[in-house]
C-alpha cells in the first residue's frame, strides 16, 4: 500500500493553471515561480481542485489581468472545476450581489438630505476682497449629476460647505477662555424672567380690556405694540403696555441691612411682618417697562396711591418734550368670566375660614377659642355651627417672640386640629410666622407637627397660597403676606382695597419679587390668576370683610373675604357653599353673636 500511495501523491502535481492561480487569473509563464509543497489529498477521489498549495510570487509580478468569473472556465482539464463546485461558486455570488444591493437600498433610506447650498458670488475686477461677506472661493452646489468620490456608490457626495449653524469650531488653546463663550448666546432681557412671563400671560386680556375701553377715544394706530414704539411726535393719546415699577428711594437699603445686622449668618434675618413701615413717599417715581425699553409716567395723586409694582397694565396718556409719559387713565386686566354659580339649595353648607390662632401666646383667649371649637363641631345651639362642613385654617398657626425660636403651643395645636379633623375635614396653610419656608409658595407644614391630627384622614397640611374646589367652587387664597406687602408699598387704606386691586389686576402676589420674596422661577409666574375664583381670600386682618365682585357679564362673580386674626377679632367667617353670596360672621368675643 505504501508504493501506491507515493504514485498517487507523484501524479498530483500541479499543472499550469492549477491550484490557488485559478482563482485569480490565468496561468503565468513570466515571473512566476511557484513552490508547492505536498498535502495529503482531501480524498480519495483524487480531484485536483481540492489540493491545498502555498504560492509564493516573485519580487516582480505581473498583474493578474483575468476576473475571478472568468477564471475556472480558462483551466485546463486536470484543474477544471466539477458542475457542483461551479454552482456554488455562482450561488454564492449571487448571494453576495444580493447583500450589497440590500445593504445599498438600507443606506439610501436612511441618508439625510443634504440642505441646498446657494453658491457665493464669483470674484470678479470690481469686487472687494476686503468685504467678509464675499468668499474668495465660490462653494459647490450639490445637483443630481454631482461627481461621487467612491465609485459605484452614491453616499459619498463631493464636500460641501455646511450651513452656520451646524459649523464646528475647533476648540480654544486657552481653556481659560471657553467660560466666556456662551455668554452672548443668551438673550438680553430686560428685567426678571418672571415679569417675562407675567407679561407674555396678561398682554392680551389688558389689551382686549383697553381696546374695549377707549376703542371710541383713541386711534388704533395710537396703541402701541412696544415702549420703544412711543416717540414725541406722535399726536393725540397713545396706549402703552407693560409692566409697572415704582421707584421707592424710602425702601429698605439691603447693604445697609447686612451692615447693620447683629446676626452673624449669610442672610438677614427674617422681618417682623407686623412691624414694617410703609415705603410710600412724595420722591417715588413710576415707570412702565416691557422686553424693550421702559419710560416714566407721571401720575395723578389717585393714581399713584394704587401704583405698584408688578402689575402689567395699560396707560393712557400724552408723550412730553422730556420724553415722558403724562398719564390722565390707567387700565388692569380686570375680572375674568368665572363659572356659573351652583344651584340654590335650601340649606346652607358653610366653608369656615379662621386665621391667627397663635395657640400659645401668653395673652391667648382660650375661653373664646374653645367655644368656637364647639361652634364648629355643632355643639352649641346654633344652627349655622352645625351646617359647617369644611374648615380652612389661613396662616397664624402658632405664636412666637422671635422669628429664630421654635414656636410654642405645637402640642396645643396638634390636639386642636385632631379634635376638628374627627368629624370635619381641616386644611390647615403656613402663616408669615409659622415654621415653613419664609418665600413664596410656602410649602405645607411639616407632620411632624400633627402627630395626632396626621392621623386623621380628613386633615391636610397645605401650601400658602392654596387653591381648591369645594361643591364645584373654585377656593383661591392665601395667609395675607401679599396684601400686607401691597398695602406697604401703596396708600391704599383697606385690606379690602388691596385685595379687589389684585382680583382686579389678576395677581395673587403682585409685589413679588421686587418686595415679597418668591422663589427664582424662570418660565412660569404661579401667582397669576389665570381661571377666575368664586371665593377669594386672604388671611390675618385685623378685622373680618367682605364684598362680591360681579363678573363682567353679570352671570358670576367672585367673593373677596379678609379673614380676621383670632387672636384680634375672634371671628370666624361662614361662606356658603351653595350660594357664596351668602357670608357670615360669627364673633366668640366677649359678646358672641
Amino acid at each position: 500500500m505504501a508504493p501506491a500511495r507515493k504514485k498517487a501523491k507523484a501524479e498530483a502535481k500541479p499543472t499550469p493553471g492549477g491550484g490557488l492561480q485559478k482563482f485569480f487569473g490565468g496561468p503565468k509563464t513570466e515571473g512566476i515561480s511557484a513552490k508547492v509543497e505536498d498535502t495529503p489529498a482531501a480524498n480519495d477521489s483524487g480531484n485536483s481542485g481540492t489540493m491545498a498549495a502555498v504560492v509564493s510570487p516573485a519580487p516582480v509580478a505581473q498583474p493578474a489581468t483575468d476576473s475571478c468569473a472568468s477564471a475556472p472556465e480558462n483551466q485546463s482539464s486536470s484543474g477544471a472545476l466539477t458542475e457542483v463546485q461551479k454552482q456554488k461558486i455562482e450561488e454564492n455570488r449571487r448571494k453576495a450581489m444580493e447583500r450589497k444591493l440590500a445593504k445599498t437600498n438600507a443606506k439610501e433610506a436612511n441618508k439625510i438630505p443634504t440642505p441646498n447650498v446657494v453658491e457665493a458670488p464669483q470674484l470678479n475686477a470690481t469686487s472687494n476682497i476686503s468685504d467678509p461677506l464675499k468668499s474668495p472661493t465660490p462653494l459647490k452646489t450639490l445637483d443630481s449629476n454631482s461627481t461621487l468620490k467612491r465609485k459605484g456608490s452614491n453616499i459619498t457626495p463631493e464636500k460641501i460647505s455646511m450651513p452656520d449653524d451646524e459649523r464646528r469650531r475647533s476648540p480654544s488653546s486657552n481653556p481659560q477662555n471657553e467660560r466666556f463663550h456662551t455668554f452672548g448666546k443668551e438673550s438680553w432681557v430686560q428685567y426678571n424672567k418672571i415679569y417675562s412671563v407675567r407679561l407674555e400671560k396678561l398682554r392680551g386680556a389688558v389689551s382686549s380690556e383697553a381696546k374695549s375701553s377707549w376703542c371710541n377715544e383713541v386711534p388704533p394706530q395710537n396703541f402701541l405694540s412696544g415702549i420703544a414704539s412711543s416717540s414725541s411726535h406722535v399726536s393725540g393719546d397713545v396706549v402703552i403696555i407693560g409692566v409697572t415699577f415704582k421707584d421707592m428711594p424710602s425702601r429698605d437699603n439691603v447693604i445697609e441691612q447686612y451692615r447693620d445686622s447683629s446676626v452673624a449668618t449669610s442672610c438677614l434675618p427674617e422681618p417682623d411682618v407686623e412691624k414694617q413701615p410703609n415705603l410710600c413717599s412724595d420722591a417715588d417715581t413710576a415707570w412702565l417697562e416691557d422686553e424693550t425699553f421702559r419710560i416714566q409716567l407721571t401720575l395723578s395723586a389717585e393714581h399713584m396711591s394704587k401704583f405698584a409694582t408688578g402689575f402689567v397694565a395699560a396707560v393712557r396718556g400724552r408723550m412730553t418734550k422730556d420724553g415722558k409719559l403724562e398719564v390722565n387713565d390707567v387700565c388692569l386686566a380686570q375680572r375674568l368670566c368665572s363659572t356659573p354659580l351652583p344651584s340654590l339649595a335650601l340649606n346652607p353648607a358653610y366653608l369656615a375660614l379662621i386665621s391667627g390662632l397663635f395657640v400659645g401666646a401668653p395673652e391667648e383667649d382660650i375661653s373664646a377659642r374653645t367655644h368656637a371649637v364647639d361652634f364648629l363641631l355643632g355643639r352649641s345651639d346654633s344652627q349655622k355651627g352645625k351646617a359647617v362642613q369644611h374648615v380652612m385654617v389661613c396662616g397664624g398657626v402658632y405664636w412666637t417672640d422671635e422669628m429664630q425660636n421654635v414656636p410654642s403651643g405645637i402640642e396645643d395645636a396638634d390636639t386642636l386640629f385632631s379634635q376638628i379633623a374627627q368629624q370635619l375635614p381641616v386644611d390647615v396653610l403656613p402663616g408669615a410666622k409659622d415654621p415653613s419656608n419664609l418665600s413664596l409658595p410656602q410649602m405645607p407644614l411639616h407632620s411632624y407637627l400633627f402627630r395626632s391630627a396626621a392621623k386623621c384622614k380628613q386633615f391636610k397640611s397645605v401650601s400658602n397660597p392654596y387653591r381648591c374646589v369645594l361643591n364645584s367652587l373654585e377656593i383661591l387664597g392665601h395667609s395675607g403676606q401679599p396684601i400686607r406687602d401691597l398695602m406697604r408699598c401703596t396708600s391704599l387704606p383697606t385690606p379690602m382695597g388691596a385685595l379687589t386691586t389684585c382680583l382686579d389686576g389678576r395677581m395673587l402676589a403682585p409685589t413679588v419679587p421686587d418686595t415679597l420674596t418668591t422663589q427664582p422661577f424662570e418660565n412660569s409666574d404661579p401667582f397669576v390668576i389665570e381661571t377666575m375664583p368664586q371665593v377669594l381670600f386672604s388671611g390675618g386682618h385685623d378685622q373680618a370683610s367682605y364684598e362680591w365682585r360681579t363678573s363682567s357679564d353679570g352671570t358670576s362673580g367672585t367673593l373677596c373675604v379678609c379673614v380676621p386674626a383670632f387672636h384680634k377679632q375672634p371671628s370666624v367667617v361662614l361662606v356658603n357653599l351653595n350660594d357664596p353670596r351668602d357670608v357670615h360672621v360669627q364673633n366668640f368675643g366677649a359678646t358672641p353673636s
